[in-house]
């Protein structure tokens, strides 16, 4: 990437559509979902190689049948918000690449926990789902699919509903949260949720 910019990191940064993004991640911090997202775009490369400096492909040999999703350590709540929200990756997991595009293209798709029992009982408190970065409603409807999305200062998962100009943020659970409208003035979706994984001990 550098050598396409001319070793430039403002030139980066611009290419990319941040400001000193580079240059602070250079000197230590880590950037965020949107950032990595963002690159990954911009030059058209695959977030496995971006994160971890390999790609699967059908020219690779064997390892290509595996393909490396990241795994953040942020926390989508459940229930009332969950303020863990860092980028960091806390790992990457393996998946079968034949069965990985069945739910999407594998560079848009990454994992994370789930903390709190609001949509129960389909996502359960400590299970992991598949976020698909690419979909993020019909043309900003939605028809009460569930998201990853972001309010405020937090990140939650919910089935996000359209009515007229509003979104309604649903709970299966009712016991553990209430419905209510978002605050579309600090509101972004992350993506849908197209996988949940279980432990069942």
């Amino acid at each position: 990437m550098t050598r396409e910019c001319g070793g430039r990191l403002g030139e980066l940064d611009r290419t990319v559509g941040l400001t000193g993004a580079f240059e602070s991640w250079r000197d230590g911090t880590s950037p965020t979902i949107d950032a990595i997202f963002r690159i990954c775009q911009a030059f058209d490369c695959d977030i496995t190689w971006l994160l971890n400096g390999y790609k699967g492909g059908e020219d690779a040999g064997m390892l290509s049948a595996l393909v490396y999703i990241p795994k953040y350590r942020a926390t989508l709540s459940g229930g009332g918000g969950s303020f863990e929200t860092t980028a960091e990756v806390l790992e990457t997991c393996p998946f079968g690449e034949v069965w990985l595009r069945k739910k999407g293209n594998p560079s848009s798709l990454v994992l994370f926990d789930v903390a709190g029992d609001s949509m129960a009982p389909m996502i359960l408190s400590g299970d992991t789902v598949m976020v698909d970065r690419f979909r993020t409603g019909d043309e900003g409807r939605f028809k009460g699919g569930i998201f990853a999305f972001r309010e405020g200062d937090t990140i939650k998962v919910k089935r996000l509903y359209t009515e007229g100009p509003s979104v309604r943020v649903l709970s299966d659970n009712k016991a553990e949260a209430v419905d209510y409208q978002a605050d579309l003035t600090n509101f972004e979706v992350i993506g849908e949720v197209v996988w949940v994984a279980r432990d069942l001990l």
